[in-house]
């Protein structure tokens, strides 16, 4: 599916229901510019994950399970996105991957990955963006499909990580401008839905 923006950029999205179906073209991925309280971290190092995961943790006060449970999705999904910031993305000209997860590797120079976050105390967004811009629509919509297809989410399967951050974040997106940057991101609730379903109830977006 595709449409122009105001800008008059091709936006190519998809929202998926908790079968897998495409029912909709979403709106425009968020954007934490203006945000008040943004908090932002550049990675020079995969050592510099559980540190951010453990800043992050401190930002979300609250003693009480609904902290608790906020805290344990955002660190699910920080470390999921920057995994897939840090392995997956990297590749050379001919689209090969270029780092195995957990695999020691430095970040190259001119790599850019920078986590950004802002909670309002009842809405946490997240994003992560790299400037490898590598990701697809098809490779996105494929993984998503995939995962939903397995009776075991926990499996390590392609494309587990996006699944999830489908799966538990509201107005999940991926923006991509190719070779350039892929920007993910979306929010969690401190009091989610009972029935998570997956950004299918507010749009999935790739934009290039």
């Amino acid at each position: 599916m595709a449409y122009m923006n105001a800008a008059g950029m091709n936006v190519h999205g998809f929202s998926l229901d908790s079968s897998g179906a495409i029912v909709s073209i979403p709106r425009l991925p968020l954007s934490l510019d203006g945000e008040d309280g943004v908090f932002e971290w550049r990675v020079t190092s995969p050592d510099d994950k559980e540190k951010i995961i453990a800043q992050l943790d401190r930002l979300l006060e609250g003693g009480d399970e609904a902290h608790d449970f906020l805290r344990q999705r955002a660190a699910l999904m920080v470390d999921e996105m920057l995994e897939n910031a840090l392995y997956a993305a990297p590749r050379d000209a001919n689209g090969k991957q270029l780092f195995h997860k957990g695999a020691k590797r430095a970040v190259l120079p001119g790599e850019c990955i920078t986590v950004r976050c802002a909670f309002n105390g009842e809405r946490l967004s997240l994003e992560v963006s790299d400037n490898w811009g590598s990701l697809s629509t098809e490779t996105a919509l494929h993984f998503i499909s995939l995962n939903l297809d397995s009776e075991n989410i926990e499996s390590d399967r392609a494309g587990r990580g996006l699944f999830f951050m489908w799966h538990f974040m509201d107005d999940f997106y991926v923006s991509v401008k190719p070779g350039e940057e892929t920007a993910i991101g979306g929010a969690l609730s401190l009091y989610p839905h009972l029935n998570e379903t997956g950004a299918g109830n507010y749009g999935t977006t790739i934009q290039d």
